[in-house]
């Protein structure tokens, strides 16, 4: 009895807590999304350590955080909240009955986080809080229904109503149905008592919607009750066993200190996705890149003042991820008095043979595209390991305020890789370029990305070496996967050069190509 009290009374104070601190955040939140990830889910997390409760989360593939969607659930117990806001990565608004929205504190931080109350003894005011769902919904945000509209007393699935499943037609995005099983066991409907022990929690794969209409919702609710309840008769779920008494007031306090930085403004927003998967969302937006051919017009910068001090506009070749060659068309004369070198038919013209993408030389051509242009996971985490990229550091970051992934260590100096979190296109890439001999860092801006084929590409580009002149690109033109100038990818050498680290120097013939490509470069740029 001692310890059911306790419990309780902890939840309630540690609530009222939370909800003073979601209303102080959310003086500084447009939208509820840091209400919901520095107030909701930290509150959540920290009821389930304190009672004892693991959740066993399967099926988090299933899950995109970018992507709204109707997450749709069996209820058993009001521990379904927690284990929802502690476990599922995303930033969802609960759809949830009114009264809740009364309760002192509670209510008030709800109403910041974005939730919606549905009056359901009102249809009329039951209509205008599932446009407001729908509109949320059409603004980005992500829904969470429980479609049973109460909790079970005995854990079986109950009757669906349809509210939740007009209002997935009338949004028109996937379902995402998800199975919680056992929950009833530890704190069942209508009892205060708190058991400790484990409860599983199955996401599914998302029900697509494309091609239904209101007619078609008893067939759509019929196949989300067939895979909730799949999910629900996963595989059983071990009761976890008593933990010892000082691990657990440890852990408790370390929950509790934590949670409440992680709260604090300007921290980490959420579930941070693995390494795997984010680097499967980036090169997705260039995997029908083999070949481009790209027209451009390279601004040096004076490093004073960053005024443009000289122009040259090229043509270049890339054959991923083996050959880079370009083409001077011109150069304008600049600040710096030079006179343009060759236009036309008098263009210079050279090639730089590169391997993985990675120049022996002093130019930026091909290192950076590669980048854009790669299409397989454990090439492109081979590329950024090689370059100095921590592949194992993976956080959130922001840049220029915005949140975006980052891809590396966190000091300004380290080599990185940063990616924009609501599009996944690359954003910032630093490295340190293998073959050079001074090791100067690298850094490269992507911005003003464009639907180019069947991908992206940035019509801007800074290039940045560390204590020498930087340069910006614009892109004029881009042709992709070109079939009529295949020719010209045909005549660079049959052997391309090793990967660094991979196998010896290169040999004699192989030496005066790469030094006939920094002649090129130096000519291009000049000293």
């Amino acid at each position: 009895m001692i310890r059911y009290v306790s419990l309780n009374a902890f939840i309630a104070l540690w609530s009222i807590l939370m909800c003073l601190w979601g209303l102080a955040i959310s003086l500084v939140d447009k939208d509820g999304r840091k209400v919901h990830f520095h107030c909701a889910v930290p509150w959540a997390r920290v009821i389930l350590r304190v009672c004892g409760i693991r959740v066993d989360v399967r099926g988090l593939e299933n899950v995109d955080p970018g992507v709204p969607r109707i997450y749709m659930t069996n209820h058993q117990s009001f521990f379904d909240i927690f284990a929802l806001l502690a476990c599922l990565p995303v930033n969802f608004k609960f759809i949830l009955k009114q009264e809740l929205m009364k309760i002192p504190f509670l209510g008030p931080a709800m109403k910041k986080a974005g939730y919606i109350g549905i009056e359901r003894d009102d249809p009329r005011k039951a209509v205008l809080s599932m446009k407001q769902a729908a509109d949320r919904i059409k603004n980005g945000a992500s829904v969470l229904i429980f479609p049973e509209g109460t909790r079970s007393p005995d854990g079986r699935l109950q009757t669906f109503k349809k509210g939740g499943f007009n209002l997935a037609i009338k949004a028109g995005c996937d379902i995402v149905p998800i199975g919680i099983r056992d929950s009833f066991r530890i704190a069942p409907k209508g009892s205060l008592r708190i058991r400790k022990g484990a409860f599983g929690l199955r996401i599914g794969r998302p029900v697509s919607l494309e091609g239904l209409g209101k007619r078609d919702t008893p067939q759509l609710m019929g196949q989300v009750r067939s895979e909730m309840l799949q999910q629900m008769e996963a595989e059983d779920v071990k009761t976890g066993g008593k933990a010892n008494a000082a691990i657990k007031r440890h852990l408790m306090l370390i929950w509790l200190i934590s949670s409440l930085l992680w709260a604090m403004p300007g921290g980490s927003e959420g579930y941070v996705m693995p390494i795997e998967q984010l680097i499967d969302r980036m090169t997705a937006r260039f995997s029908g890149y083999h070949a481009l051919i790209v027209d451009q017009t390279t601004h040096v910068l004076n490093p004073q003042d960053g005024e443009t001090a000289q122009v040259v506009q090229e043509r270049i070749w890339l054959s991923s991820p083996r050959t880079c060659r370009s083409q001077i068309i011109g150069r304008s004369e600049g600040r710096n008095g030079r006179s343009p070198e060759g236009s036309g038919e008098q263009a210079l013209e050279k090639e730089a043979v590169t391997s993985g993408g990675l120049s022996r030389g002093q130019g930026c051509n091909t290192t950076f595209r590669w980048l854009l242009m790669s299409s397989e996971r454990d090439d492109m985490l081979g590329f950024l390991s090689r370059l100095g990229v921590n592949i194992d550091a993976v956080t959130f970051a922001r840049l220029d305020g915005r949140v975006v992934y980052r891809i590396g260590d966190r000091s300004v100096e380290s080599p990185k890789l940063m990616i924009d979190r609501e599009t996944y296109l690359p954003v910032l890439f630093r490295y340190v370029e293998p073959g050079v001999k001074d090791k100067k860092p690298v850094t490269v801006r992507f911005d003003n990305f464009k639907e180019v084929g069947s991908g992206w590409y940035p019509y801007r580009i800074d290039y940045t070496v560390e204590h020498e002149a930087a340069e910006r690109l614009f892109l004029l033109n881009l042709r992709v996967n070109p079939s009529g100038e295949n020719s010209f990818f045909e005549a660079a050498p049959e052997n391309a050069l090793p990967l660094p680290g991979t196998e010896n120097l290169p040999d004699e013939k192989e030496e005066e190509r790469i030094n006939a490509a920094i002649r090129a470069l130096k000519d291009k740029y000049g000293e």
